[in-house]
């Protein structure tokens, strides 16, 4: 097998394993790096057969004291060195993962990945502009209700009920089998009462509230691929599904600040704790606290 073959089959294991094509791009990105690490290093090219624990190490060292990348920079990195790794060990490429007992670099937590205001902004305002309702009835709900992907591709016509004035969707199944209900705005109503004008048929025995043209139930990649496609109209690098949950609940608790029982309630937290996750200060709050004793 040749290396590219080899990264080929990683990518199609990806693709099997329905990553997004963000992530697919980031794993190869990141293998990438670290083959020319290799060039470099030992002037020779990178064969993933190679692939030895004491290269791990010093590639580590090598991406925070040579490279400075952030700790986050340097896990993800090397995180994507120990994906494609366990995968070569179960593809009988290699005998052992050599990324096994590498330690990750210890990183300041920050609240999760967020959009902006402007930033989610604009990318509502990209998915109202194509005028798909599918496409904006998905994004609005994610955007105003935090739903999971997992949840989101799992409603059920049934589960959603819209009136003039108030509305619900109902998560049968969510994390860790938790039922809960979660009420839409005016704004999330609209949208899939748009969508439900337009719904198509379906191809077979199916209440999925979520149809792609040809009648099929959505899936995680379909939003991923949709998400992707407008992410890129508005110029903006990281939105997924999950960016999505972040920016409802950082909303929820930092602009509307609501108590935290009712955060965990609505994003279908067991434990309050992970809810406390969205008030931690990020890298703007910092540099905007320090900035107070420059104007005085």
């Amino acid at each position: 097998m040749t290396t590219q073959s080899i990264l080929d089959d990683f990518e199609h294991e990806l693709e099997r394993q329905r990553k997004s094509p963000i992530t697919r791009r980031g794993y190869l990105a990141d293998l990438r790096d670290y083959a020319r690490w290799v060039r470099a290093t030992y002037s020779e090219e990178f064969d993933p057969r190679d692939i030895t624990a004491d290269d791990v190490t010093t590639y580590a060292s090598y991406l925070t004291t040579v490279r400075k990348a952030k700790p986050a920079t340097a896990n993800r990195k090397l995180a994507a060195l120990s994906t494609f790794c366990r995968w070569a060990v179960q593809a009988k490429i290699l005998r052992s993962d050599p990324t096994r007992g590498v330690q990750l670099k210890k990183q300041v937590k920050n609240a999760p990945k967020a959009l902006s205001r402007s930033d989610l902004n604009r990318l509502v305002r990209k998915a109202k502009q194509s005028s798909n309702a599918l496409h904006l009835a998905v994004i609005l709900t994610l955007v105003n209700t935090g739903l999971r992907v997992g949840e989101l591709i799992a409603l059920d016509r049934s589960d959603v009920e819209i009136n003039a004035r108030s509305g619900q969707i109902v998560v049968r199944q969510g994390k860790g089998s938790k039922y809960r209900e979660v009420p839409l705005n005016a704004e999330a109503r609209g949208a899939i009462a748009a969508y439900l004008d337009v719904r198509p048929q379906p191809d077979r025995v199916t209440d999925r509230l979520f149809l792609g043209q040809r009648g099929e139930p959505l899936t995680s990649s379909g939003v991923w691929r949709m998400l992707d496609k407008y992410a890129r109209q508005a110029r903006l690098t990281e939105v997924s599904p999950h960016v999505l949950r972040h920016t409802f609940a950082t909303l929820l608790l930092r602009e509307s600040k609501v108590d935290l029982g009712t955060g965990a309630d609505l994003l279908g937290h067991e434990n309050v704790s992970t809810t406390m996750r969205y008030t931690r200060s990020t890298d703007a709050d910092r540099r905007a606290a320090v900035e107070i004793y420059t104007d005085q």
